[in-house]
């Protein structure tokens, strides 16, 4: 048996067998065939066959992602379909025209092409937080956290969400197909104790003397480097077609870390702090006008603020209204709901999925039910499903409307895990009542909703369990 026959007669069934094909040429990742009738063709099994990547209509060409050893594929694919093989084609020559209709699409694709790679990171850095958490005086207080063993717990944890952005970094590059080593300096740059430094002083400071830079942290950030990869993967090519050949090697990488370092910090690094400040002042003026509106929208889209970094300015209210008044009604109220819809996602997921994918999600369901770490659910599953947004926002909509309807206030500030709504006991019993009734209304609708739609074939979920192929004739 050839190396790829079972995968090539998979694809082979699914575009409408030989009689479909006319031709087939392939370029450096994707497998690209001619057809005849392209309603034929199976996209959905396709992208859910083991081996392949994705698959696309693009003009009259349908697209099968392969990898880096599709020229292996090819030609095994080829004397199947029983069309001649040609040399490879490059990667851009049918490069799509833009449409603003698929830039949400292109964005999550960006999005979670760059976490992909990292996964195993946080899933072991998770399990770690976990551990801490278990250990610690918050859940079973079994060792104070100046031990030895609680300490490096803490230090693996930490360590793997706190230099996000250099992790992301290098997924990113590859995803833009830009230079991986100026992506994860600009990474480091970005969690640097010097730049710390200057953040933590307060003092003015500007990038070579003239540009004013805007004093923020962004460790465990995700959206200033993936938006600093991208805009760098134009910046390189840009470089590296003006310098002349001669000093290549030094010009390029100076010229792209002269230009992207000052529009990182300066442009493109604050704009998460920027929408999180707008957010903060709508959010205000929203529970001033609608106070139960309010809360339904933290509880549905609380997760993808925490995500993205956009929480550090909108907490900011919560803050005040601990300080000043002893409980919060909005933010903290809202975002346990978020909490427990996630969770219910969480689980969802779990019983959806098949393989290597249940594994994956085990981890995500124990340690944000049990130890309260979010991260690894909202960068391994929600931020790379459409269906798990779906699960979690309407689940949190939910949630949040029925805290905001009752005015239930959140009071102290404590567990992350499914204890969380204890911080409700508080005031009159109504409030620990709406409360706690908000988050597991949120719990079930996220866990239904999830249950129902499945997650697609990139989670390989149940309801798209594929008979074996039947063998080409």
């Amino acid at each position: 048996m050839a190396k790829y026959e079972e995968l090539c007669t998979q694809i082979l069934e699914n575009v409408g067998g030989k009689e479909n094909i006319t031709s087939a040429v392939h370029c450096m990742t994707r497998l690209r065939i001619n057809y005849k009738d392209q309603s034929k063709i199976n996209v959905d099994t396709i992208k859910g066959i083991k081996g392949v990547l994705g698959a696309q209509f693009s003009g009259t060409q349908f697209q099968v992602i392969i990898g880096q050893h599709v020229s292996d594929v090819y030609p095994e694919f080829c004397a199947m379909a029983g069309v001649g093989t040609a040399a490879a084609i490059d990667e851009n020559l049918d490069k799509e025209p833009f449409d603003i209709k698929k830039v949400p699409a292109k964005i999550l694709d960006y999005v979670s092409g760059s976490i992909a790679p990292i996964l195993p990171i946080m899933m072991g850095a998770g399990w770690f937080k976990l551990f801490y958490a278990l250990l610690g005086p918050n859940l079973l207080n079994v060792l104070p956290e100046t031990h030895d063993l609680m300490r490096i717990l803490y230090i693996v944890g930490e360590a793997g969400f706190y230099f996000m952005p250099v992790f992301i970094a290098w997924g990113a590059a590859q995803k833009m197909k830009t230079s991986i080593p100026l992506s994860l300096l600009m990474g480091t740059l970005l969690v640097d104790p010097n730049i710390l430094e200057i953040v933590a002083a307060g003092e003015p400071f500007k990038m070579y003397g003239l540009i004013p830079m805007p004093l923020n942290k962004y460790t465990s950030s995700l959206i200033p480097i993936l938006l600093a990869v991208w805009a760098m993967s134009y910046v390189f090519k840009f470089a590296n077609k003006i310098v002349p050949t001669s000093i290549k090697i030094i010009g390029v990488p100076l010229l792209t870390l002269f230009i992207m370092v000052p529009l990182t910090f300066c442009g493109l690094a604050p704009i998460g702090n920027w929408i999180g400040l707008g957010l903060m002042y709508f959010f205000s003026w929203l529970y001033d006008t609608v106070g139960f509106l309010a809360v339904a929208l933290i509880g549905g889209f609380w997760m993808y603020l925490v995500a993205t970094g956009m929480h550090v300015a909108i907490i900011q209210i919560a803050l005040i209204n601990i300080t000043t008044l002893g409980f919060d009604p909005i933010v903290l109220a809202g975002s346990q709901a978020a909490n427990l819809a996630l969770m219910g996602m969480t689980v969802a997921y779990f019983l959806r999925t098949k393989g290597e994918e249940k594994q994956l999600a085990a981890t995500n369901a124990i340690t944000l039910i049990v130890g309260g770490i979010s991260e690894p659910t909202l960068f391994s599953v929600l931020l790379r499903n459409k269906r798990a947004m779906v699960s979690y926002t309407i689940g949190g909509l939910v949630g949040g409307l029925i805290v905001g309807l009752g005015h239930a206030a959140f009071y102290a500030m404590g567990a992350s895990n499914i204890l969380c709504v204890l911080g409700y006991a508080g005031g009159s019993s109504n409030n620990l009542i709406f409360g706690v009734a908000g988050c597991a209304i949120g719990f079930v609708v996220s866990l239904i909703v999830g249950l129902i739609t499945g997650f697609g074939d990139d989670a390989n979920g149940l309801q798209n369990f594929k008979p074996k192929a039947k063998k080409a004739k």
